[in-house]
């Protein structure tokens, strides 16, 4: 993998990169910790005249600020004649999702852009997580975007052709390679809302972009899967609609769903804490100061952004006796969490048991601290030796430094599957 800094997005001499899996354009005026990542198709490169993106990659890295951008590229057609560089895609599948894990480990949100082929190998990719548990490496995926990508195989593809090539045969119309990576996402995957995860199921943003007069892949095959609204038929060829001239059109349009993809949760984490039932304001801003406290250990060691406690904006008690949150407010809020932590420090009716008891409806990977676990209700008490599509984690606590040292320890481990 090779890193360019640059003020300006420009193309590296071909020769220094060639033997590089991954090249990523990185802003030489600020680091980033969001990455965009294209995949050329069949025959397809990533820099020169032939270059299979066109201005898209540029585009990208000037007009999104803080998102690096990153061109993967691997062995198809003709220079698979060198065998010994040769591998087929389901390997090249590993060796892309290990570099996902491993190298780019720090970037917490990324999106697979794939054109025809390549838009196979970033779903390969994705089974490849699922199939081996990769839970923490897919909660890192903020989307997928599908251009001419032939999910149920081409029709174009000569079957005589089919047994000369690991391509050809990756691309046969519903052939083992195309139908294996189609049941996994039909079984592991929703894309109905994003921030809800449902029951054995995982949530990756997908969205797909049809060639108007792509000869090579059919309407159906390119679009397979999902609604009208998350698919684009451009004007263009197989090859066209990847290559803007201009900002509007299909860049634009790929340009807003990498936005919602790498920004699909408003929130890190939802901290719940009973405040209403608090009875003094003595003890009100003292619970207030020490959850504002262990919610700046959260953004310190889990990189957290974006934390929601309705504290932080409730000053005094009398403000939020007097505060009027709807429950919808209440709900998208929740919907719009990454994560879920409860906080409670006595056994109280308070409306966080019913906050907590949505975060799981909603799939949020939940951590509870309590100072007794029997403070609990039962089926709360229970809820981490529970299947549930959200694993929680119940720690109990003697001090507010105790959950400060957990949080310390594990960081963002604490809501990832073990």
């Amino acid at each position: 993998m090779l890193k360019l800094s640059q003020a300006k997005f420009s193309e590296p001499d071909i020769a220094t990169t060639k033997d590089e899996p991954l090249v990523i354009h990185q802003k030489s005026t600020q680091t980033s910790d969001r990455l965009v990542i294209f995949v050329h198709g069949l025959g397809g490169g990533r820099y020169g005249k032939n270059a299979t993106w066109g201005n898209f990659p540029a585009f990208v890295f000037e007009d999104l600020s803080q998102v690096d951008v990153g061109l993967y590229q691997y062995v198809t057609l003709f220079e698979r004649l060198k065998f010994w560089k040769s591998v087929k895609l389901n390997r090249e599948a590993e060796v892309f999702a290990d570099l996902i894990r491993d190298e780019l480990s720090d970037y917490p949100s990324i999106v697979l852009i794939g054109h025809s082929m390549g838009g196979l190998l970033c779903k390969a990719v994705i089974s490849h997580f699922v199939h081996h548990n990769e839970t923490a490496v897919l909660s890192r995926i903020g989307g997928m975007v599908l251009m001419a990508t032939p999910q149920l195989g081409s029709m174009r593809v000569p079957k005589s052709l089919q047994w000369l090539s690991s391509d050809f045969q990756a691309l046969k119309p519903h052939g083992e390679f195309v139908t294996t990576i189609t049941d996994t996402f039909q079984d592991y995957f929703h894309s109905s809302d994003e921030r809800v995860v449902g029951f054995k199921r995982v949530a990756i943003p997908t969205w797909a972009v049809l060639g108007s007069s792509d000869f090579w892949v059919d309407r159906l095959s390119a679009g397979v899967g999902l609604s009208s609204d998350r698919k684009k038929m451009a004007r263009g060829s197989h090859t066209k609609i990847v290559k803007p001239d201009t900002r509007s059109g299909v860049y634009e349009w790929v340009r807003e769903r990498i936005i919602s993809g790498l920004d699909r949760f408003k929130y890190d984490a939802f901290i719940a804490s009973p405040m209403a039932a608090i009875k003094t304001e003595k003890q009100y801003q003292e619970t207030r100061t020490q959850v504002i406290e262990i919610q700046n250990i959260m953004k310190a060691t889990c990189r957290f952004k974006s934390i929601f406690f309705a504290g932080n904006d409730l000053k005094s008690k009398t403000e939020f006796d007097a505060a009027d949150i709807a429950l919808e407010d209440d709900m998208k809020i929740l919907r719009d969490s990454r994560y879920f932590v409860l906080i409670y420090p006595q056994q109280v009716v308070s409306s966080v048991l019913f906050e907590a008891g949505w975060a799981l409806a909603f799939g949020k990977p939940s951590v509870y601290f309590v100072r007794k676990g029997v403070h609990l209700p039962f089926l709360m008490a229970k809820a981490e030796q529970a299947h549930l599509v959200a694993h929680v984690r119940i720690y109990e606590y003697s001090s507010w430094e105790d959950i400060g040292k957990i949080i310390t320890d594990h960081g963002t481990r604490l809501w990832l599957r073990a």
